[in-house]
């Protein structure tokens, strides 16, 4: 028992590094990387040696560290398998088509939504997002539509026990606006990030549920400001339109009856 749990605790111990790695703005030092952990400076190169072998994880000539090229592999396979992506993307091409916007989809991972798919835009100007990219649930349009999609009680939990943080001077950080810009939203089905985590950047969200009633996912149709419609029927009535056909192919019956 005493080496299944030890192993378990190395296990963790190594993907906390791993993500730590992955979460820094940039390739960090091992200085930064001791700095940000809890570990000793042997064991931390002992889980870097380690990760290193396994090619998780690389270090370049200016002694930083980032992610292998392993991962890349892993996570080819991994959102080839993933059924939400199978099942969503060919109604995110065509949302895409309608709109002619960016389309993003994005997934749950803790405190933070990433981009799991994105549809590029047709216009010249395009987003600088990319799929794995991650943002913060309460500034983001996919990450308001999954709080929109949990019932009330779940999204005041979190808006409860999570900062606020302001990202930009257009950021919703107080928790009563927040709350109610969700209930509005739940009526509409969608909700709207007006440049509060980009400026410049304004996205229409809505979220997609499962055969449960579980809010799986959140789909976005994102346009820089300045070419914004003035009818937001526009991006509105095909992202209600495909999401809600997104949702019936995951069973939600709600959407298919």
């Amino acid at each position: 028992m005493n080496n299944v749990i030890q192993g378990t605790k190395s296990f963790s111990r190594n993907m906390d590094i791993l993500q730590l790695i992955a979460d820094s703005p940039k390739p960090p030092l091992i200085s930064k990387i001791l700095e940000k952990s809890d570990l000793k400076r042997p064991t931390l190169y002992r889980v870097l040696a380690a990760l290193e072998a396994e090619d998780l994880i690389s270090q370049k000539p200016d002694k930083t560290y980032a992610l292998g090229t392993r991962l890349i592999t892993l996570a080819r396979i991994a959102l080839a398998e993933n059924n939400i992506i199978q099942i969503a993307h060919p109604e995110l091409e065509k949302l895409g088509a309608e709109t002619g916007e960016t389309i993003h989809l994005g997934m749950r991972t803790g405190d933070e939504m990433v981009i799991v798919d994105k549809i590029e835009s047709s216009d010249t100007v395009r987003m600088a997002s990319m799929v794995g990219m991650r943002f913060p649930i309460h500034t983001t349009g996919i990450g308001k539509a999954y709080l929109v999609g949990l019932n009330e009680k779940q999204a005041e939990e979190f808006i409860e026990n999570k900062p606020l943080k302001k990202i930009t001077k257009y950021t919703t950080t107080d928790p009563k606006i927040l709350k109610q810009r969700l209930s509005e939203a739940r009526v509409k089905g969608y909700i709207i990030d007006d440049q509060e985590n980009e400026e410049g950047i304004v996205c229409y969200s809505s979220p997609l549920f499962d055969a449960m009633g579980n809010t799986v996912a959140s789909i976005s149709v994102t346009t820089p400001s300045f070419r914004l419609k003035e009818d937001r029927q526009h991006y509105v009535a095909p992202l209600l339109k495909y999401a809600k056909m997104i949702s019936a192919k995951l069973g939600f019956k709600s959407y298919s009856e």
